[in-house]
């Protein structure tokens, strides 16, 4: 059973990746934005991070940031719907320039979401942590 952050600023989608994740036997903690993430992960190690990139006082590449900083061997696994201005593709290259290590664009497929966390946890497990 794996430590798993969900970063999302919309409640239904936030509830939904809950959801999924916990089904697979994870344990959940959630934070309806970046600032609220990073204050989580500076008193928490998680083996998963689910971020969006997108999201209204830090965004997904500020939690990657930190994660990344304080938690190295996180895994971390971003997904965007894109914005008005600025598309999907573009928000997840950000996020891979960012180092995450997977990408998922909205709107997924909980199957997508369950082997996408899936392959990430073994990779964790893979890595001795």
């Amino acid at each position: 059973m794996a430590k798993v952050l969900v970063v999302e600023d919309s409640a239904a989608v936030r509830l939904a990746v809950t959801e999924v994740i916990e089904q697979a036997g994870h344990t959940v903690s959630s934070a309806e934005n970046g600032r609220v993430a990073i204050e989580l992960l500076q008193g928490e190690t998680f083996d998963l991070i689910v971020t969006d990139v997108l999201m209204p006082e830090a965004d997904g590449l500020e939690v990657i940031k930190e994660a990344r900083a304080r938690h190295p061997k996180t895994q971390v696994l971003a997904m965007s719907g894109g914005a008005p201005n600025l598309p999907a593709g573009y928000a997840l290259k950000m996020a891979e320039m960012f180092a995450a290590d997977a990408v998922l664009f909205k709107p997924f497929l909980n199957e997508e979401l369950k082997k996408a966390v899936a392959r990430l946890l073994a990779e964790t497990a893979d890595n001795g942590h």
